[in-house]
């Protein structure tokens, strides 16, 4: 199955004319992979997604978490955070080939909401989990595959092979995680509001007791379930997304250090410089030249910090 699924991904590519690079396929959400090496650690945006790994793999660290993702895996994501991405295992005779599917919360819910009997207490879960792929799902993808040589067939057999998808992914391992993300009222569903608000006003400070208070929270049950979901503090995600907002400011669009710090919230550039060198392991100005000379080329699940659309 593992490897059928790999050909049939390199077959789509291949159609394509792409040897080494991504593909967004006419499907809604489908983005189509694969690298002939090894690409360097990245800092990323991942999304609630699927991200599947016909072959090779790959490894993310999240806060201080470090999951590692190959042949036949998926790495099930319900929580947006920011991540340090990187291939581990990509050869010009075994390349890297995957898949990134976007996650529909609204067939989500709907199929939660019909199936009644999802366990969705206790706890928070971490909102990365890696588990294999099985029949059913590899099914399913398959049969969006299909649809890439069927654009008139698109928008009427997608949205129930998404059902099929969502289904079958509240029924696996991860399914609580999945199920947790759209009940309405839930903690982890009041903690992706706190999180949009964050990425909302990355620009400005933050009053985080305030903040758990407006999603109808304690300030300690609030911290408690936003670590458990992305093993960082809330006023260290919003760090990372002012460092990746400036880090596309200057790579994209040509901001100096100076201007890019003021624009995401810093008073101090010397701060900001300090904190810019740990996330991305050179000051400012080399960092930014060294992602200027190598293209900033994308390596995630999601958005890369140069605002790319990634395709693993």
């Amino acid at each position: 199955m593992k490897l059928n699924l790999s050909d049939r991904i390199s077959a789509v590519l291949d159609a394509q004319l792409i040897g080494d690079g991504h593909y967004m396929t006419p499907v809604p959400g489908l983005i189509l992979m694969r690298s002939y090496g090894r690409m360097p650690p990245q800092h990323m945006l991942y999304r609630p997604t699927l991200c599947i790994v016909a072959q090779g793999a790959k490894e993310i660290m999240v806060a201080d978490q470090t999951l590692r993702y190959g042949d036949g895996q998926t790495l099930v994501v319900t929580v947006e955070a920011p991540v340090l991405s990187q291939l581990v295992e990509a050869s010009a005779a075994n390349p890297y080939i995957g898949a990134i599917l976007e996650l529909d919360l609204g067939v989500i819910r709907d199929v939660v909401t019909r199936l009644g009997d999802v366990a969705v207490t206790g706890p928070s879960g971490f909102g990365f989990e890696v588990q294999d792929l099985d029949a059913q799902i590899t099914g399913s993808l398959q049969r969006l595959l299909d649809l890439i040589g069927e654009p008139r067939g698109v928008d009427i057999l997608y949205p129930s092979i998404m059902r099929e998808i969502a289904y079958w992914l509240v029924r696996s391992p991860a399914g609580r995680n999945v199920a947790r993300m759209v009940i309405p009222d839930g903690q982890p569903h009041r903690i992706a509001q706190a999180m949009s608000h964050l990425r909302d006003h990355f620009d400005s400070p933050v009053d985080v007791k305030a903040l758990a208070r407006s999603v109808g929270m304690s300030p300690s049950s609030f911290h408690q379930h936003f670590r458990a979901l992305t093993a960082m503090s809330p006023l260290q995600y919003q760090k990372h997304f002012r460092l990746l907002e400036a880090r596309r400011r200057m790579v994209s669009d040509g901001d100096q250090a100076s201007a890019a710090a003021v624009a995401v919230g810093y008073e101090s550039v010397s701060q900001f410089s300090r904190e810019y060198a740990r996330m991305f392991g050179a000051p400012p100005r080399r960092e930014t030249r060294r992602a200027l000379k190598a293209g900033a080329r994308p390596a995630g699940g999601a958005t890369s910090s140069d605002g790319a659309r990634a395709a693993f």
